[in-house]
């Protein structure tokens, strides 16, 4: 029997951030024995074999993301639903990425659709302790955006699901930390594209020294100003390069470092795959994480990795292919730049099992392993009795 999987995101599917993962996870786990709908405000590129359910108008698709937001988060729950109703799928299965609403999440439940629940990050409640202690520490107002109400409501709806996929071992600690059922976790992973990093071109030149790289937004939640500060102290020859954009507040508490000579601030790039093949190494001292994919990407293009346990997950491990430093260990991360800095076999080493270890984390790989799980948990599950509606409520083993 074929089944089907509707997924939710009320992001448009692009090719960057936690749309694109969701994207290319759908495309990967499409197939014979499983079917895959995408309802979405629209779409990109072309997810296939899974399916787009564009919601927003055509004319609207194209106009900037800002002004498209507001509407299509307000319309496309109420699609979805409807595309719910409709559906002859004896599985009646979801899988809905951040952040529904709990109405929506309640209305799934109370129609006995068993739901999958993905977490990009850290549990909010975790989150937000974590980056409270972090702005505190620069001496500012947390401007993470994460209210105790909103914590609250990720933890109710967790509560409602049937399934939680983990993308690392941190991730599922910290839905434990909040009182989740651990039967209901799945542990999983992210991946990387071998193919949109393919070539031999280079983004800079080349360079008398270390070149260090860090890939993302410069932000407090990933340890940016800890970075430019373990970096200013090592007081190793090369060039710090930063590509993504600054958050305010970095370039506020951090501006004399951002402003040294060998820092290098690239707010706009268009081959990230150039950058990788232009550094020596990657820095990564995230404060919070869920998976991230540039330490797949980094791996993949033979970089070794220098970043915390709280990002590493169960892919980068210490000593393999890299260094797993806690954030706040100063000596820790001075030590450790010098020590790949200072040691070209090392990096040598590092370099061909971070690209060995990338090998079994392609996402090809990634869904296939996903998929198994979702059909694995739907075969554990059996109708048991209508709902007041006559649709089947579907019960699994463990709730």
């Amino acid at each position: 029997m074929t089944a089907q999987l509707e997924v939710f995101t009320p992001l448009p599917l692009t090719k960057r951030g936690p749309s694109y993962t969701c994207a290319v996870l759908a495309s990967g786990m499409a197939g014979e024995d499983l079917k895959v709908t995408v309802t979405t405000p629209f779409t990109r590129h072309s997810i296939f074999p899974a399916h787009a359910n564009e919601v927003l108008p055509r004319f609207a698709r194209h106009l900037p993301v800002r002004l498209t937001q507001s509407w299509a988060y307000r319309e496309i729950e109420g699609a979805f639903l409807d595309r719910i109703s409709k559906s002859n799928s004896a599985t009646r299965a979801v899988h809905v990425w951040p952040d529904p609403s709990l109405a929506m999440m309640q209305e799934l439940k109370r129609r006995g659709v068993t739901i999958f629940r993905e977490m990009i990050n850290s549990h909010r409640g975790t989150a937000k302790r974590i980056l409270d202690e972090a702005y505190d520490r620069l001496g500012v107002v947390p401007q993470h955006g994460i209210s105790a109400e909103s914590v609250q409501t990720e933890n109710e709806v967790l509560q409602t699901v049937d399934h939680i996929f983990c993308p690392s071992p941190v991730v599922m600690n910290s839905v434990l930390e909040h009182g989740i059922l651990p039967s209901k976790l799945i542990e999983t992973s992210y991946g990387w594209d071998p193919l949109r990093f393919a070539g031999a071109t280079k983004q800079l030149s080349s360079y008398d020294g270390l070149t260090a790289l860090f890939v993302g937004t410069a932000n407090v939640r990933k340890g940016a100003h800890l970075l430019l500060n373990y970096w200013a102290l090592s007081g190793v020859r090369g060039r710090l390069v930063l590509a993504g954009g600054v958050e305010p507040v970095i370039r506020e508490k951090c501006a004399h470092l951002l402003e040294r000579e060998d820092v290098i601030v690239l707010d706009y790039f268009k081959n990230v795959g150039a950058l990788y093949r232009s550094a020596d190494v990657f820095l990564f001292p995230s404060l919070e994480e869920g998976s991230p994919l540039v330490l797949y990407e980094a791996c993949g293009c033979g970089l070794p990795v220098i970043t915390t346990p709280l990002a590493a997950g169960n892919f980068v491990r210490s000593n393999r292919e890299g260094l797993l430093i806690e954030p706040y260990d100063e000596d820790g991360w001075i030590a450790a730049i010098h020590r790949v800095a200072e040691d070209a076999e090392l990096r040598r080493k590092m370099s061909i099992a971070a690209a060995d270890q990338a090998k079994s984390f392609v996402w090809s790989i990634v869904a296939a392993d996903r998929k198994h799980k979702v059909l694995d948990r739907l075969s554990l599950c059996s109708t048991v009795r209508p709902n007041v509606k006559g649709a089947p409520h579907t019960q699994c083993v463990g709730q």
